[in-house]
């Protein structure tokens, strides 16, 4: 089904560029997808390694993963998720300034918080931190603080 994808065995230096050649894999199988057995056995990643690597990315909404069972065994199909395109027009280069001193870049929680569950303690919506470093950076610019 999904084991026809070429997987170029390139040597990842660290954790990012193992995750994005993953990534760039799963993106690679197409919308049939890919199963994760084949793609740990592809980059030669054990299952407990590459269970928390497709984890991250389907925590970073990029893609989605469907319990399935393949040749026998329980495994997961990892689909990447659709992402819509931008009009030329409505993309803007990101201004480093609108995240500076953000308190997301150094909080302890960092890998519990999740716009995806809403029963986390631990997300955006939820966090006293960044409604406050919003407030201060709106008083800063001198903005409006009611909206």
């Amino acid at each position: 089904m999904s084991s026809n994808v070429n997987i170029p065995k390139l040597p990842a230096k660290n954790k990012s560029e193992l995750t994005e050649q993953v990534f760039q894999a799963i993106v690679d199988s197409g919308e049939t997808g890919i199963f994760q057995t084949e793609l740990c056995k592809s980059f030669s990643i054990d299952s407990r390694d590459g269970s928390r690597l497709v984890g991250n990315l389907e925590k970073q909404s990029l893609i989605s993963r469907e319990r399935m069972l393949y040749k026998g065994r329980w495994t997961y199909k990892l689909i990447v998720k659709k992402i819509p395109q931008l009009k030329e027009a409505d993309r803007r280069p990101i201004e480093i300034a609108s995240v500076e001193g953000a308190p997301c870049f150094s909080c302890t929680f960092q890998h519990l918080c999740s716009t995806e569950d809403e029963t986390s303690q631990y997300s955006p919506a939820k966090c006293n931190w960044i409604e406050e470093w919003v407030i201060l950076d709106t008083k800063k610019r001198g903005l409006s603080t009611q909206l």
